[in-house]
């Protein structure tokens, strides 16, 4: 054990190479892990130790919650330590999600009161090698790799994980061996997660296949991290080439002069709105895809939807990102139940008059199209399409494969009331493939037999 204290005194000189912080938050579960973290920091070299407090929040999901509660409590007061207690009053809300936002929340709280401007957390190295298959599991993009890293920003604060380098094996040593106390937590044992599958059965196989798999996860981890933070700096120097206008919810510019693949234009446009477009939601790779098919180009005029009521525009060598309200295909707001009632049966591959607009779809785009284009992953070309207004018990498929009513779907997009029976929808055999400015359809688990199709409109 005394090689892995002094790799992690070794770890937090490095950590703390540019800044010693004064006060730090330790995110206390209770469990083995951030148990073995607190007696590490309690016992680094009296120069190198910070004034440090814990934070512990109880879900309260579980009949031992309490029970939990006041081990560690027991484990504070041994430490002669002071600790922060936080409930969630969820009621009914009991998502993931949910219980993720109050803790974060609880954990920010306790950061400044205490004057904090560190907060750590106990993930090790089995954690960052789960946390990388499950990336790659849901999605492989390139931005949410690799998921985990040692020092990230936390909203005001600064977020450190000193335990990646170690693994979960050697923690439970290093606690056995210094009889520490420690909470188990029964849900860990279960498979009820994504997560704790790939625990239980997919890590023991690949550390069977090279033991040194934590390793390599960790030096891919860190190399993909370097290699991100340059690419983001040389990225910098074309930006301040393409004569950068911003506006509230709105910039414009010019494309930067050089020659890049496909690939290459999604991930500079994948940076680019990390840092000018916080507040909008980052683009899905289909729509990625469609922005860096119009980069390459760069000829006529064309419009790519994105999501809230944002849009990518390009004319030419110039592109804007803006943010405006929905706009309504009819040259003037829907006013009575008969306009309400409108549909519109439409042909593959040919226009429809709707208003003063015209909208079709399309499986090419046709050649110098100036206006909207929506792009659509379906598994068979629809046979039967019709625009229509939403109507009552309207549901949309999200990309999970899950459900959600279109009325939802429109609250959480901020549509006014107003407009929202006004919204026009597409309907292909009996499923909503489209709908005006806020959802489009894709499939789930995309095959090499998807169909690509676009909706279309224009003046």
């Amino acid at each position: 054990m005394k090689n892995l204290i002094q790799r992690f005194n070794q770890q937090w000189q490095q950590l703390t190479l540019n800044a010693q912080p004064r006060r730090i938050v330790l995110a206390f579960s209770g469990g083995v892990d951030s148990a073995t973290l607190l007696d590490l920091l309690v016992h680094l070299p009296q120069q190198n130790r910070p004034q440090l407090s814990l934070a512990y929040f109880n879900h309260q999901l579980r009949s031992d919650s309490n029970d939990e509660e006041q081990l560690v409590k027991q484990i504070a007061a041994d430490y002669q330590l002071p600790i922060e207690i936080g409930h969630w009053d969820h009621g009914q809300r009991t998502s993931e999600a949910t219980a993720r936002q109050a803790r974060y929340d609880f954990l920010a709280t306790v950061l400044q009161k205490t004057a904090s401007e560190v907060l750590l957390t106990a993930h090790h190295g089995d954690d960052l090698l789960e946390t990388i298959l499950l990336k790659l599991i849901r999605s492989g993009e390139l931005n949410e790799l690799p998921g985990l890293r040692a020092q990230t920003a936390f909203r005001d604060w600064q977020l450190w994980r000193p335990l990646l380098i170690f693994s979960k094996e050697e923690l439970r040593d290093y606690a056995a061996q210094n009889m520490i106390r420690f909470v188990e937590d029964s849900t860990n044992q279960s498979d009820f997660t994504p997560r704790n599958r790939l625990r239980h059965h997919v890590i023991p196989e690949l550390q069977q296949e090279n033991p040194q798999i934590l390793t390599h996860a960790n030096i891919f981890a860190t190399e993909l991290v370097a290699q991100q933070q340059l690419a983001h700096q040389f990225l910098g120097l074309w930006y301040e080439k393409m004569a950068l206008i911003k506006k509230s919810d709105q910039i414009s510019g010019t494309f930067p002069p050089v020659e890049l693949d496909l690939m290459g234009w999604q991930l500079f446009w994948q940076d680019f709105i990390k840092v000018y477009l916080p507040n909008l939601q980052m683009c899905d790779h289909q729509q990625l895809k469609q922005i860096a098919v119009l980069t390459q180009t760069s000829s006529g005029h064309h419009r790519v939807n994105l999501q809230d009521g944002w849009f990518f525009s390009q004319t030419y060598q110039q592109f804007t990102f803006n943010r405006t309200a929905p706009v309504q295909l009819t040259s003037s707001a829907i006013k009575n139940a008969d306009l309400l009632s409108e549909k519109y049966l439409l042909r593959l591959n040919q226009w429809q008059q709707v208003g003063q607009q015209s909208i079709g779809v399309f499986e090419r785009l046709p050649e110098d199209f100036s206006g909207t284009i929506t792009q659509l992953q379906v598994p068979t070309l629809p046979q039967n399409l019709t625009l229509r207004h939403r109507l009552a018990g309207d549901r949309v498929q999200l990309s999970n494969g899950h459900w959600q009513k279109l009325s939802r779907r429109q609250i959480d997009a901020k549509v006014p009331f107003d407009q929202r029976d006004a919204t026009w929808v597409l309907v292909g055999d009996q499923r909503i493939l489209w709908v005006q400015n806020i959802y489009h359809y894709k499939l789930s688990n995309v095959a090499e037999t998807a169909k690509i199709i676009y909706v279309l409109i224009k003046n």
